[in-house]
């Protein structure tokens, strides 16, 4: 056993809400709109859209591979100041680009390689967070672990810590179905794959803590006989748990009806905020804009509750905001986020 995090009980950040029944009945008296404490961009994408901004503006147009975040507004916003993405290299310069980028989301350590071949400039806006986990890995395999990455295997992190760990053993879950192992070591029989003896796991950077918790604990009962080894590091970074804890609060505290999670529909973790809403027993939402909201939803909904991913600009928020207002909603008085004179960003 390397992780003390195993031996509590996975109800941990994300725990089941208890919608406590206030005495005061004005609580919920009048339609409103009630938004998250924490919501929209983290300080890693806001710090990736400066860092192309400003090569775009100083010396021209850039093609990042693939889309800078994930969200369709500010893609296209982008692609108006000259920052249009690209599949590849290849194709950025066959379309005539000298500089490429790396996006938030990170990429394998080929594209430096790639661009190097094609005689362009590279610029990296990987999240720190997301370079702290593509090292982890690379150590990881280095003490001679299996890496299994809890994730999503099209994404393009996931991909990117894979890239980074260089090896054939890793594979990337986000079930126990998904792992090239169907029984626990020691086990026998025509058929039968076991886990290695060291066995370590990373997460996706976006994903829920508690369905993490749970894929480890089985994935664990699995490598732990026969002398085995498992590490779990729980790499979800600190903005995602945020926004999960602040929505849970819209449940227990605020007592929404129901909630609208507002991102793109690439964003990871705008569908974590919604499948975090349904498992709290609220009626949540994925929507990219004003015109996803039906009105079925809001039929006997008083409270509505908004949150919102880490890619998602806050004039997406606010265009949400005033529609519900438009709706006869009321909204929220110091707008979707306070506004603080004195705010330096983390990075």
């Amino acid at each position: 056993m390397r992780n003390e995090f195993l031996q509590v009980p996975a109800t941990s950040l994300i725990a089941p809400a208890h919608r406590q029944k206030s005495p005061d009945s004005s609580q919920k008296t009048g339609k409103r709109v009630v938004v998250a404490q924490e919501l929209g961009y983290c300080w890693g994408v806001r710090r990736a859209l400066e860092i192309v901004e400003a090569a775009a503006e100083s010396t021209g147009p850039i093609a990042p591979i693939g889309d800078v975040i994930h969200n369709p507004q500010v893609v296209e916003r982008l692609r108006q100041r000259g920052v249009e993405g690209a599949t590849s290299v290849a194709e950025a310069a066959t379309r005539g680009f000298r500089r490429v980028a790396i996006t938030a989301h990170g990429m394998g350590p080929h594209l430096a390689g790639e661009a190097a071949s094609a005689g362009v400039e590279l610029i990296d806006t990987t999240c720190p967070l997301v370079t702290k986990v593509q090292r982890l890995a690379q150590k990881l395999v280095r003490q001679g672990y299996f890496l299994v990455v809890y994730g999503d295997s099209y994404h393009p992190e996931v991909r990117s810590v894979i890239g980074w760990a260089g090896t054939s053993k890793a594979v990337a879950a986000k079930k126990i179905a998904d792992l090239p192992w169907n029984a626990p070591r020691g086990a026998n029989g025509e058929g039968i794959s076991t886990p290695p003896r060291k066995v370590a796991v990373v997460s996706q950077t976006t994903k829920n803590v508690d369905e993490l918790m749970v894929f480890a604990q089985k994935l664990q009962a699995m490598v732990m006989p026969e002398g085995g080894e498992f590490r779990l590091c729980n790499t979800i970074c600190e903005p995602t748990s945020e926004r999960q804890n602040a929505l849970k609060r819209l449940v227990e505290q605020d007592q929404v009806d129901v909630i609208l999670a507002i991102g793109g529909r690439k964003s990871s973790n705008t569908a974590r905020l919604a499948e975090v809403g349904q498992a709290l027993g609220v009626p949540s939402f994925h929507i990219e804009r004003t015109e996803d909201i039906q009105d079925e939803w809001l039929a006997d909904a008083d409270i509505v509750g908004v949150t919102a991913g880490a890619s998602t600009p806050d004039d997406v928020i606010e265009a949400v905001v005033a529609e519900l207002a438009s709706r006869g909603y009321r909204p929220p008085e110091n707008g979707i986020r306070p506004i603080d004179a004195e705010y330096v960003p983390s990075y």
